[in-house]
């Protein structure tokens, strides 16, 4: 039955059963590994096994199995015709083989494919981690890395506070480097304005004692870099700053805790987004980790190879069967046994078609005949209707005729009257 065979015409070669028997098993046996091979590709896109895969996994067993049973069917004629009906099948049951072996290449290697997909879950995870935990450092501190760029997870007051203080500290330390600056250049026009009037001797100094003019130039010299370096509103601007950064100061260590401890918490939100290494592995992953491992690994690529080639050749197999097993007497019974009922066919079609011919032409000498006989009686009521309107007409005629005879009759008489008189 799963090799196609019709059992009247086998029963008449016995010898024959054996043969189509073991076709019929190749077959089964076929359909059955593309239903484990189902099985298995089922239970890995949906992350494990259920009784309710029995159903897809069993159409697609008999899609298969009625697949291969077309594929062996019997092939009549000469080896050409055979070769180029058999190679066409045996490409469609090439493909049909990649499809079902590599679900159970994935099962044979399922081991080191399900750790190698792992071990990239668990890589992953502690690479990005690492990422947020650079590029996210406690400010005023900035990210070292260059890569950082849109993987910033804090955007709170916390932040902006201590964006802030960093801020107010840069500025209070550019202030405080000019007020150094100034008060060192003041102390030196001081010192020097002293020295002058006090009579020191030394470079630029008269050495003369009292309020002369160089004294009183020094002096003035003081005073005006003193306004002109606005000395004193820098230093007051400095205290306002000292201030805010004392006020901003005061919580930091409360803050930067807050802060590390929501970085933390962020950072593992995002990581439970992400595929732990304990979630179930899908089909994709596990096809692009075996495709990493045969790679990196000659000898699990040659096995895996190896794997799929003994696969689709068992997939191939009832092809291979038929195409092996050459013309068989079964065969040639059966190439014989359709010539015939196609000469019958033939000839039946024939009979038909002569019957339907003569059927056909007697209809329409039938349909010759009913014209015929309605043209007769057409032209006989013609003929008889002709004959009614001449009768008639001669009878009017007829009459007309004796009544002017004797309107004439009466006129003659009457015309003989008179002369008479």
């Amino acid at each position: 039955m799963l090799a196609g065979v019709d059992e009247a015409l086998l029963a008449r070669v016995p010898l024959e059963r054996t043969r189509y028997t073991g076709v019929g098993g190749v077959i089964l046996g076929t359909a059955v590994m593309a239903g484990l091979s189902m099985w298995f590709a089922l239970s890995q896109v949906l992350g494990g096994s259920h009784l309710l895969l029995a159903v897809p996994v069993l159409i697609w067993a008999l899609i298969v199995l009625n697949l291969d049973r077309w594929l062996v069917s019997t092939v009549t004629g000469m080896w050409q015709r055979r070769l180029l009906t058999l190679i066409p099948r045996l490409l469609v049951a090439m493909v049909l083989g990649v499809v079902i072996a590599e679900p159970l290449v994935l099962r044979v290697f399922e081991t080191a494919v399900v750790q190698h997909v792992k071990d990239q879950r668990e890589t992953l995870r502690n690479v990005r981690k690492a990422w947020w935990v650079e590029c996210n450092p406690l400010p005023p501190a900035t990210p070292k890395r260059q890569d950082c760029q849109g993987s910033s997870l804090m955007a709170s007051t916390t932040v902006a506070d201590l964006t802030a203080l960093a801020d107010l500290q840069k500025d209070a330390e550019k202030l405080r480097k000019r007020i150094d600056t100034a008060n060192r250049r003041h102390a030196k026009l001081v010192d020097q304005a002293s020295d002058e009037c006090a009579g020191r001797s030394g470079p630029g100094l008269s050495g003369r004692a009292g309020e002369g003019p160089r004294c009183r130039r020094l002096k003035e010299e003081a005073r005006r870099y003193l306004a002109n370096s606005r000395l004193k509103e820098n230093t007051a601007e400095l205290r306002q700053l000292e201030a805010r950064i004392d006020k901003l100061r005061e919580p930091l260590p409360v803050k930067g805790e807050a802060y590390q401890k929501a970085l933390d918490a962020e950072i593992q939100r995002r990581l439970a987004e992400m595929p732990s290494p304990d979630d179930p592995v899908g089909l994709l992953e596990r096809l692009k980790a075996l495709h990493e491992l045969t790679r990196d690994n000659t000898y699990l690529g040659a096995a895996s190879w190896l794997l799929r080639l003994f696969l689709i050749l068992i997939d191939c197999l009832p092809v291979l069967v038929k195409l092996m097993g050459g013309t068989t007497t079964y065969d040639r019974m059966v190439g014989e046994e359709n010539r015939r009922r196609e000469e019958v066919h033939a000839h039946q079609v024939r009979l038909a078609a002569e019957a339907e011919i003569g059927r056909l032409e007697l209809s329409a000498y039938m349909t010759a005949e009913e014209r015929h006989r309605a043209r007769q009686q057409i032209d006989v009521e013609r003929k008889a209707t002709d004959l009614a309107a001449r009768s008639k007409i001669e009878e009017m005629i007829s009459n007309r005729t004796r009544e002017l005879r004797r309107t004439m009759l009466n006129d003659g008489r009457n015309g003989a009257n008179h002369q008479f008189s």
